[in-house]
């Protein structure tokens, strides 16, 4: 399931906004307020349909206030969230103000959920029913307050099993806790220990672990074993040599390595049946996906996403100008064609078609297109900021020699 289109009306600041999502990246960029969160949120309100129609899951709908767009002292009669599949099912959720006739008459006809509760149920509920094989479409959203993790103390509750509609638990919270990851990952590593003692074999492994692992092995190559220890009970890894607590690493490990362990492990969850559980067909929202990385990481953060888990559709929000030159690094390998350069930088980049990207400029919850259709590259203005400051240092240094030249001058 990837998404093709989003239309917003009197959504919150935004009066109406459509827009064409990337088959494998989005990415929005602009300053604070500018619209790039309402976005996320809104794509996640739509998603949240989904979630509800299936069994033992709930999706998140609006806010009792707030989503409703004001202008002055006044609220518009509705906001609506709409989406379209590519595959072309098309489906809406509208809010009304109140229940007034005049609301009423102002509010435009809806799509309703029927064309995605049908597809839900051709694809998921019918499948399931009649115990047979299907693939569970995953969806996920990552806000800002990822960097918080919550890992458990004790063991205190812990559920003794796991259905794969789990891995849609919370999923569009943006609050995730990795609390549910930790939880899972525990529980894995116990049933693959007896898996191991019953067999005799340490080479004995679980499919789903194994995805985890994987991920967490392309993504950050310095990073090994992965593991839950008792006592005290804690995630442990190994980095550089050294067995560390997770919460003992840097904001920025903590930030990233958290995602990629909560998106893994919701993979291997929702579709264990998956020679390669990574894979599987999924929708991602990731707010400021930059947040508290290095530079160096910015630099390659998509590709590794890109890579491990190649088949999800990545929807971004960024105000990194690192991000976005990676990008166009990516779509330029693209344009250089399979044949090896002699590069080896070069050649290690992951290609990017244009036609897989898309990337927006949002300004009052407006957006312009920043990828530039006869090139097929991203706009360079949007460094506009970053490039401020390099013509406010330029200037100084021109002030510099200006007043060298001049003491010169009067000797």
């Amino acid at each position: 399931m990837h998404l093709d289109r989003l239309r917003l009306e009197n959504f919150r600041a935004c009066e109406q906004l459509e827009i064409e999502l990337g088959r494998r990246l989005t990415v929005l960029l602009g300053n604070n307020g500018s619209g790039k969160t309402s976005v996320l949120d809104g794509i996640a309100i739509g998603l949240g349909a989904a979630l509800t129609h299936l069994p033992s899951v709930s999706g998140i709908t609006f806010r009792k206030t707030g989503d409703i767009r004001q202008q002055g002292n006044a609220l518009a009669p509705y906001t609506r969230v709409a989406l379209t599949l590519r595959s072309g099912v098309k489906w809406d959720r509208i809010q009304r103000r109140d229940k007034s006739k005049a609301t009423i008459a102002a509010t435009p006809k809806a799509t309703g959920l029927k064309e995605l509760e049908a597809y839900l149920d051709g694809t998921v509920i019918d499948p399931l029913n009649a115990e047979e094989q299907y693939d569970l479409p995953l969806v996920a959203y990552y806000g800002v307050s990822r960097a918080v993790l919550q890992v458990p103390l004790r063991r205190k509750g812990f559920p003794k099993s796991h259905t794969r509609m789990e891995a849609l638990e919370n999923a569009l919270e943006a609050h995730s806790s990795f609390k549910s990851a930790f939880i899972w990952f525990y529980n894995k590593e116990n049933e693959e220990s007896r898996l191991q003692k019953e067999r005799r074999s340490f080479d004995v492994t679980l499919k789903e672990l194994d995805a985890v692992r994987s991920a967490i092995r392309q993504v950050f190559p310095d990073i090994s074993n992965p593991h839950i220890e008792a006592n005290p009970l804690r995630l442990a890894v190994t980095l550089n040599g050294e067995t560390l607590d997770l919460m003992q690493l840097s904001d920025g490990y903590k930030t990233l390595l958290g995602l990629v362990i909560d998106l893994s492990m919701r993979m291997g969850l929702a579709n264990p049946h998956l020679s390669n559980p990574l894979s599987a067909e999924a929708v991602v929202m990731i707010d400021e996906v930059d947040l508290h990385l290095h530079p160096s990481w910015q630099r390659r953060v998509l590709a590794d996403l890109l890579r491990t888990f190649s088949n999800t559709q990545f929807i971004l929000t960024t105000h990194s100008p690192f991000i976005v030159e990676a990008l166009n690094n990516h779509l330029k390998r693209h344009q250089l064609g399979e044949p090896a350069t002699g590069d080896q930088e070069i050649d290690h980049l992951m290609p990017l078609s244009s036609d897989d990207v898309r990337a927006y400029l949002m300004e009052s919850s407006a957006k312009h297109s920043l990828v530039d259709e006869e090139t097929g590259l991203v706009d360079d203005t949007l460094l506009m900021h970053f490039n401020d400051i390099n013509v406010l240092y330029d200037r100084m240094r021109d002030i510099e020699w200006n007043r060298m030249d001049d003491q010169h001058r009067s000797v």
